[in-house]
């Protein structure tokens, strides 16, 4: 090849550099006015669209949470956007407050009534005797009397101490007929018949009498009192010689499904004002008044749970534990 050939061919190879570079200079200028869009994923600077897409979608989840339920703690969705300072936190759901039901209601005393559980006039705590003290003695009472007679029979804590008692028993069905329809009377010897003929024929000289809890429904406290009575002078009328013992009748526990509300019905401000009347009434007629219940109530009031047998019924009948703490208070409570 010709140098001159050499020559044309060189300057057309610069000559096409030459172009080459001003086209990239005028491309890249290009680019830098109108660069790509970025990804919103990426653009950490703009915190606007993130915080209202996060505060959208918080509200979304605090609906969901409420929604769903009240009582339990509901766990949020995870993001994995970065939370915006502007997103209003989320509030946590309460807790429902549903109320248990009860099927009975206990007896409250009324406003401003407390008990002392101490009746003036009651016989005073003093050394125990042993329970050769009770062999000439009889105990007469209810289905709650009835327990005790049980637990003796299993302890022999009482001597040779007897026992007419009988469920429901009250002193105002005492005065009724034996023959009456539905008559409780309780039997001795296999023999169903008044209290006081009964007594008439033991060899005792002293009668603890638990009577009450079975009246007051029926014919309130003085009428419960007035028939209580009746029922020691028929006792006193047959067996002159014998001592009369006035045991308290025992408080009911809070659970009892047959305590009223009512002023004068059953519950234990009246079993406590009742045993103030029949404390009145054994003073008045040389009686001992032997204050029972004193052991028996909580620190509110009632029958102690462990005392009681029925704590989801009638609330009145007593524990081996009960009972056993009706016999020390008899043991250290004798005239």
């Amino acid at each position: 090849m010709s140098k001159y050939k050499k020559t044309c061919i060189a300057a057309v190879s610069v000559f096409l550099c030459l172009c080459l570079t001003a086209a990239s200079v005028i491309w890249i200028k290009r680019d830098s006015k109108n660069p790509p869009a970025k990804t919103q994923g990426n653009n950490i600077s703009n915190t606007e669209g993130v915080s209202s897409d996060l505060t959208e979608s918080t509200k979304e989840s605090e609906t969901e949470s409420v929604s769903e339920t009240k009582s339990e703690t509901t766990t949020k969705p995870t993001t994995t956007a970065k939370p915006s300072t502007t997103a209003k936190p989320s509030t946590t759901a309460k807790p429902s407050t549903t109320k248990s039901t009860t099927t009975t209601k206990p007896y409250k005393p009324a406003e401003g009534y407390t008990l002392s559980h101490e009746i003036a006039g009651s016989v005073p705590k003093n050394d125990a005797v042993t329970g050769s003290w009770f062999d000439d003695a009889v105990f007469v009472g209810d289905s709650v009397s009835l327990k005790l007679s049980y637990y003796e029979a299993s302890v022999d804590r009482l001597g040779k101490a007897q026992f007419l008692v009988a469920g429901s028993l009250s002193a105002t069905n005492a005065l009724w007929d034996v023959d009456r329809k539905n008559a409780v009377h309780p039997t001795y010897k296999g023999k169903k018949q008044k209290v006081e003929d009964s007594i008439a024929q033991m060899s005792v000289k002293k009668v603890y009498i638990m009577l009450g809890m079975n009246d007051i429904n029926a014919v309130g406290i003085n009428g419960s009192v007035k028939n209580f009575e009746k029922l020691c002078n028929n006792i006193l009328e047959k067996s002159p010689n014998v001592q009369i013992y006035v045991q308290s009748v025992t408080p009911m526990a809070s659970s009892s499904n047959v305590a009223s509300s009512k002023e004068g019905r059953l519950n234990n401000k009246s079993i406590y004002e009742y045993n103030k009347k029949l404390c009145a009434l054994a003073q008045q007629r040389g009686w001992y008044f032997i204050n029972v219940a004193e052991v028996m109530f909580d620190d509110k009031g009632y029958l102690k749970n462990e005392y009681c047998s029925d704590l989801n019924s009638m609330g009145i009948h007593f524990t081996n534990s009960g009972c056993k703490a009706w016999i020390d208070y008899l043991l250290t409570h004798t005239p």
